[in-house]
């Protein structure tokens, strides 16, 4: 008995096996986005990252003077070939969007105190490039450089005409998404139309603008739709439409754990009418290693390096 149960669980494992990893046929995607997280700006190992980590400080040497989520980096990422820029926001204390990553402004700039405290007026009369350096405080850089280059959404909106930007929620609340409801509810149905939100506040903000579409899936996204991934997705191409709205986004450093990656998820997911995007996507080599694949978009924290190969590509 115990034998035959033991041979029927192994052709059950060969079988899946055999699922996951057959070259299923990949319908081709749609379209093709190219996502600069941040602009072009100061990047940094990606590993052993937390929530507190000051990513300022452990810089790699800078080969260029663009910093994230300002104006000139936004410019340059899309004239490197970006088809979107990702930017992060927080309210401030009189009401604004301002475009700035961290909790509080201690790690970059000389200022001090958590962002969502500060009047506009304080965030940028500051130097958003005083705490950059990459020998453990020996230099800094770029010190100097940042001055009163802290945008709002607004002028960022008002720059970039017919861009596309995906919006960030970096102060995790209601309380900010709200806010911009609001402030996206005045704009033009066009600029809301060419938008997309990052954060698990989406519901919030598309009872009021619901031209903004959801960008990646979100943790809580995940949780809630592992079910329809793994047994309905990837077993018939079905999914929800609450599942599948958000793109599924794929680390590079991951792809080669991931069950069934690449040919059952790719069409798999396509057959679903869900999008695919591979995040991470920072050197020749990795983009090389997913150019070939009929992805609907990468996500990349070097638009300078990554920008011209696209363009060289037919």
């Amino acid at each position: 008995m115990l034998k035959r149960i033991s041979i029927a669980t192994g052709l059950l494992l060969l079988l899946l096996v055999a699922y996951l990893y057959f070259p299923w046929p990949i319908p081709p995607a749609a379209s093709f986005e190219v996502v600069a997280h941040r602009g072009v700006h100061q990047t940094f190992p990606l590993d052993n990252l937390t929530n507190e980590t000051c990513t300022g400080k452990i810089i790699y040497p800078p080969s260029h003077a663009f910093l994230e989520n300002t104006l000139p980096s936004m410019q340059e990422a899309f004239a490197q070939g970006a088809t979107a820029v990702e930017l992060d926001i927080h309210r401030t204390a009189d009401n604004h969007l301002i475009v700035f990553h961290d909790w509080t402004v201690d790690c970059r700039t000389d200022g001090t105190g958590v962002t969502n405290e500060q009047t506009l007026a304080y965030l940028q009369s500051l130097d958003i490039a005083y705490g950059y350096t990459a020998d453990d405080g020996k230099t800094f850089p770029l010190r100097g450089t940042g001055v009163g280059m802290m945008p709002t959404l607004e002028e960022v909106l008002n720059t970039f005409p017919g861009k596309h930007f995906v919006i960030n929620n970096k102060d995790g609340g209601d309380e900010t998404v709200e806010l911009l409801a609001d402030f996206l509810a005045e704009r033009p149905a066009e600029d809301r139309a060419r938008l997309s939100y990052w954060g698990v506040e989406y519901a919030l903000l598309h009872e009021k603008a619901p031209d903004v579409s959801p960008y990646l899936f979100t943790a809580a996204d995940v949780k809630a739709c592992l079910g329809d991934y793994l047994l309905r997705m990837l077993m018939t191409g079905a999914l929800s439409a609450q599942c599948r709205q958000n793109i599924i986004a794929v680390p590079f450093a991951m792809l080669d754990s991931v069950p069934g990656w690449p040919n059952l998820i790719l069409a798999r997911a396509h057959q679903a009418g869900a999008k695919v995007y591979v995040i991470d996507v920072d050197t020749p080599e990795q983009l090389e290693a997913v150019w070939e694949l009929p992805l609907d978009g990468i996500q990349t924290n070097r638009i300078e390096i990554i920008g011209p190969l696209l363009k060289e590509r037919p």
